[in-house]
């Protein structure tokens, strides 16, 4: 019989997390997609623009969906590490390829549908909310595809990251782990930001997220009693090869971070 993987294993193993984690996780999933409805919907509602209810579109999308997404994460492998239930956990008769691809694409049935909902409730609502509009000058804007881009492959790296930090931190693992994964992502955008800056002669302005073309604004003073500015505003998109190479290297690197988690299972099980 194959010590690596069996299918007979897997299905057996699949079976037990979902008795011990299905409850829960369809209860969060639950809540997370009617917190995202509670947010999104209510700019139907109304025949007026309002800039407040566009932005509880980016709050469904920062609160419940990335950070709400981390907390979802955040338990998966925690059973291995955890005093408790570390040695039952390590017990169960299954390879730590299959306990930790249960864990792994058991997680991601949940995650990957919450972030298709929330992107199709952001345009259809948003649609919607444009066409019952009375004054057209006003209209509501869903994100650009370059922030659609960065967005999802952002929630994607930092369920990798969470992912991994579940098993390799023994103690306070959600914390120690978004710590490291803030400051990280920080250091990354100071430095894609000094990039643009370096290479555009300094703009007034510049907004430079990795994954993302580069927004940059100068403005001039036209002189005068009082302070006038004029402002020139320039948009570079990533061209189609660096942004096809920009996201291979965030797949790799969401890849090597489930690859790390997997090494981290199997230490535990020596």
């Amino acid at each position: 019989m194959n010590q690596v993987f069996n299918i007979h294993r897997f299905a057996l193993t699949l079976r037990l997390e979902i008795a011990e984690k299905g409850r829960n996780y369809l209860l969060m999933a639950t809540v997370m997609a009617f917190a995202m409805t509670v947010l999104m919907v209510p700019v139907t509602l109304s025949r007026e623009f309002s800039g407040f209810r566009e932005v509880l579109h980016y709050f469904a999308l920062l609160l419940i969906l990335l950070f709400g997404g981390s907390l979802f994460t955040s338990g998966t492998l925690a059973q291995y590490s955890a005093p408790a239930t570390g040695i039952s956990a390590l017990m169960v008769p299954a390879s730590p390829t299959e306990k930790f691809m249960t864990s792994l694409l058991f997680n991601l049935a949940f995650l990957v549908p919450l972030l298709c909902f929330y992107w199709w409730l952001h345009f259809y609502t948003l649609e919607v909310a444009n066409e019952k509009i009375i004054n057209q000058a006003s209209k509501y804007h869903p994100m650009t595809a370059d922030i659609v881009n960065y967005t999802s492959f952002s929630f994607f790296g930092i369920q990798a990251c969470v992912f991994l930090g579940s098993i390799f931190f023994r103690k306070n693992a959600y914390i120690k782990t978004a710590v490291i994964a803030i400051s990280i992502a920080f250091l990354v955008s100071i430095a894609n930001t000094m990039i643009a800056i370096r290479f555009t002669e300094n703009p007034t302005k510049v907004t430079a997220l990795p994954l993302s073309g580069w927004k940059l604004w100068y403005y001039n003073e036209d002189g005068g009693t009082k302070w006038r500015f004029a402002s020139i505003y320039y948009y570079l998109p990533l061209s189609d090869n660096l942004l096809l190479m920009a996201q291979l290297v965030a797949g790799a690197l969401v890849i090597l971070l489930w690859i790390c988690a997997f090494y981290q299972l199997k230490e535990r099980e020596i």
